[in-house]
C-alpha cells in the first residue's frame, strides 16, 4: 500500500514542471491525482502517462482556469462529486512568461494583478472551498508552492516575489487557524529544472551557471524525484504534526542565497 492510497489530491498547474512531478509522485503512492490546468492537450497527455506508469494510483485531467473563481469552485465541486472530497490541495499554478526582468518602477500593474490573482487569490479560493470538507473529516493537507525569490527578495521580479510572499503569509495564517481541525498547511520553496529555468538559462547563461556553482549539490532538482517525495511526505499521515513551515527543497541553495549577477540599466 502506498503512503497516499485512497487519497484525493488536487494539484493546480500540474500539466508540466513541478506540478506534474508532484502529481506523478502522488500517483506512485496510490493517490488519485487531479491535474488542474488550462493546457488541455498537455494536461490530458500528462494524466494518460501517469495512468500508464503508475497503475497503483490514478490521474484525471480537468481543464481549469484557476484565475476564474467560479470555474475553480465548480471544478472542485465536480471532483468531490465524482472522486470524493479533496484530501490534499497543492497550489502550484503560476502565470507563464515571468522571465522578463523589470525594475519596481517599471513594473506594469496588469502584470502585478495577474500574478497576484493566480499565485495568491486562486490559492485562497481553493483553500476556502476545500476547508469545510477537511474540517468535517478532521484532517487535510494544504501544500503551497512558493519561492526563494520572494524570501530573498531577488531583484527585478517584484510581482512574482510579492505574490509568493503573500501566499506564504496566507499559508502560515491558515496553519495557525486550522490546526485544531487536523488540517496542516505548509510551504515548499523548490528549485527544479522547469521551462522558466530553461528560459533563464537562455537569457543569462553566466548567471544561471553561477547559481549552479553556488549550490551545495551543484545542480537543480528533478520535479518528480526531488520535489515530489517531499510533497508526498507533507501529504502523508507521517506529517500530521508538521504545519506552518517553509521547507526549501533546493539542494541547499538557500543557505548562502542565490547570486543575482545581472543588472538592468537605469
Amino acid at each position: 500500500m502506498g503512503q497516499l492510497q485512497g487519497k484525493v489530491a488536487f494539484i493546480t498547474g500540474a500539466s508540466r514542471g513541478i506540478g506534474l512531478g508532484v502529481a506523478r509522485a502522488f500517483a506512485a503512492q496510490g493517490a488519485t491525482a487531479i491535474i488542474a490546468s488550462r493546457s488541455v492537450t498537455v494536461g490530458a497527455a500528462a494524466a494518460a502517462a501517469i495512468n500508464r506508469d503508475y497503475p497503483q494510483g490514478k490521474s484525471v485531467f480537468l481543464e481549469t482556469d484557476v484565475g476564474d473563481r467560479a470555474q475553480l469552485e465548480q471544478v472542485l465541486e465536480q471532483v468531490a462529486a465524482e472522486y470524493g472530497a479533496v484530501d490534499i490541495l497543492v497550489n502550484n499554478a503560476t502565470p507563464a512568461g515571468d522571465g522578463q526582468p523589470l525594475r519596481v518602477e517599471s513594473t506594469d500593474f496588469a502584470r502585478i494583478e495577474e500574478l497576484t490573482t493566480i499565485n495568491y487569490y486562486a490559492s485562497l479560493w481553493a483553500m476556502q472551498k476545500v476547508f469545510p470538507a477537511m474540517k468535517a473529516k478532521g484532517s487535510g493537507r494544504v501544500i503551497n508552492m512558493c519561492s526563494l525569490n520572494g524570501v530573498n527578495a531577488h531583484r527585478f521580479s517584484v510581482g512574482y516575489n510579492s505574490s509568493k510572499e503573500a501566499l506564504r503569509a496566507l499559508t502560515r495564517t491558515a496553519a495557525a487557524e486550522w490546526g485544531r481541525y487536523g488540517i496542516t498547511c505548509n510551504v515548499i520553496c523548490p528549485a527544479a529544472v522547469t521551462e522558466p529555468w530553461e528560459t533563464y538559462v537562455a537569457m543569462a547563461p553566466e548567471a544561471a551557471q553561477s547559481i549552479l556553482d553556488s549550490n551545495p549539490m551543484r545542480r537543480l532538482g528533478d520535479s518528480e524525484h526531488d520535489i515530489g517525495p517531499l510533497a508526498v511526505f507533507l501529504a502523508s499521515d507521517g506529517a500530521r504534526y508538521i504545519t506552518g513551515n517553509t521547507i526549501h527543497a533546493d539542494g541547499g541553495g538557500h543557505i548562502n542565497g542565490v547570486p543575482w549577477l545581472y543588472d538592468l540599466p537605469e
